[in-house]
């Protein structure tokens, strides 16, 4: 069984790529994808849920992944 952790999930559907998220990512974790949506890094990302209560336009949450 692998290890578990959480990660932030970006919903394409609701993502404005406003931006508010790579600036309060502690770990850099977030950038946008070709200026139209945010996109995750799962490997930097420590799931601190930061970007998903700054999230504008309610488009991140965090859950677990193995």
């Amino acid at each position: 069984m692998g290890i578990s952790k959480k990660v932030a999930i970006v919903d394409l559907s609701h993502c404005v790529a406003c931006g508010v998220c790579l600036t309060v990512c502690p770990k850099g974790a977030v950038s946008i994808d070709r200026g139209c949506n945010s996109e995750v890094n799962e490997q930097l990302c420590v799931g601190c849920g930061k970007c998903e209560k700054h999230c504008p336009a309610g488009a991140i949450t965090t859950k677990w992944r193995v």
